[in-house]
């Protein structure tokens, strides 16, 4: 096995070498050498670089170390409420709490426990009394306001002094209607392209680019009727940087679409998969950048995208995939016939972990948590934890027994 380091390991040696002498002269004199405690503070830093260039070797190439596998686990329900419908949109608001919407207009935070030793817990608050359509859409403006889109034209602003741990909605938000300028039907699919301009689905092919302005304290929805573009069978987008992002279609099309010059301008357009596309998601590696697409489908196609190399194709994967979601380094998609499918992360490249596949368990979303973690919601709206048994920090690397 070669390596490939930036890190000098023969000049960490010798320094290392150097360090213990100082300390076994310290032992016998009681003194320790001016500047003692800056080297080892760096060569602990140098440690740590060289630690996370070593975990894929040791993730590929090291036999009966650690194999990375899934395993799913039930959470514990707290409370009096619960959540007995299907997920139609969500948005984290930190780490720990979230707000969902139903297809059956119920407006609801949940908040989980990360902490607790055994079985993760979960708490539903009431539904939002205020709210009394189907949300098709739901943006965090700040730290302290979240956005509601209208499936028959409301948009709402839930606002809060403190989303902490937010679980009495009806004592702790406030709910007020968002004005427009426009006699609008109702928000269909939308996506945020910047912090205040978002594509709306209008019609059964159109996008339209409508906007959140703030005058004295007040937000109001301004309308772009002039800025639109048709995709004829358009299915899902995901925004790619600023003013920039990506529409799959039913028969397996991308359409990149520019906002700029005041217009909306497809850029390029390609024949992706062979079927419909079902989800567009960044893959996010190790360091946290998000540099490729993945685009499911029908017939369970998937592809990678990447933004500066080729598409890959990753084969052999049954169903019709439609969710998906990655966080730092490892990707999970769900299909329609019961699998839950690993991607991993390694040496910058993305392959399928046969090995760790699920399968025969229908859940019908997938959402991010933590690092090798996500929270899987199942047909009766009951979450469940994905945890990915997996080498991601130094820390687990000294946690291994690695010279057995």
């Amino acid at each position: 096995m070669k390596t490939n380091l930036s890190v000098d390991v023969e000049y960490f040696k010798n320094q290392v070498g150097i360090l213990r002498k100082k300390l076994n002269k310290c032992k016998t004199n009681g003194i320790l050498d001016e500047g003692f405690e800056e080297q080892l503070e760096k060569l602990s830093q140098i440690e740590e670089n060289l630690l996370t260039e070593l975990i894929p070797y040791y993730r590929v190439y090291v036999d009966n170390i650690k194999k990375t596998y899934m395993e799913i686990n039930p959470t514990k329900q707290l409370g009096a409420f619960g959540f007995d419908s299907f997920l139609g949109s969500i948005s984290s608001i930190n780490k720990n709490l979230f707000i969902t919407a139903s297809v059956d207009r119920s407006v609801q935070f949940f908040h989980i426990d990360t902490c607790a030793d055994v079985q993760i817990k979960v708490e539903w608050s009431a539904p939002i009394k205020e709210v009394k359509e189907r949300i098709s859409f739901i943006y965090k403006l700040n730290d302290k306001e979240i956005l509601l889109f209208g499936a028959i034209g409301g948009c709402y602003l839930i606002s809060s002094d403190s989303f902490e741990q937010i679980l009495d909605a009806e004592g702790q938000i406030k709910v007020e209607k968002i004005g427009m300028d426009y006699d609008f039907n109702g928000f269909g699919r939308c996506l945020a392209i910047n912090d205040d301009l978002f594509v709306v689905e209008n019609g059964e092919e159109k996008l339209s680019l409508f906007e959140i302005i703030k005058e004295k304290d007040e937000y109001q929805l301004i309308f772009h009727e002039d800025i639109y573009c048709s995709i004829p069978n358009w299915t899902t987008m995901e925004n790619i940087s600023d003013d920039y992002f990506v529409v799959g279609t039913r028969t397996g099309k991308l359409y990149f679409i520019k906002y700029e010059n005041k217009q909306l301008i497809i850029t390029e357009e390609m024949d992706f998969l062979n079927d419909e596309i079902r989800k567009i998601k960044f893959l996010e590696n190790e360091n946290g950048k998000k540099d490729s697409l993945l685009v499911v489908g029908n017939k369970g196609q998937l592809k990678i995208f990447s933004l500066y190399e080729d598409v890959k194709n990753i084969d052999d994967l049954k169903g019709n995939l439609f969710d998906v979601e990655s966080k730092k380094g490892t990707a999970v998609v769900l299909s329609e016939d019961g699998i839950v499918y690993l991607l991993e992360e390694n040496f910058g490249k993305w392959y399928l972990n046969e090995e760790s596949t699920i399968k025969d368990v229908f859940f019908t979303n997938v959402l991010k948590l933590d690092i090798s973690k996500y929270l899987l919601m199942d047909i009766e709206g009951k979450l469940n934890l994905l945890d990915i048994s997996r080498i991601n920090t130094p820390k687990d690397l000294w946690n291994l027994p690695l010279y057995q």
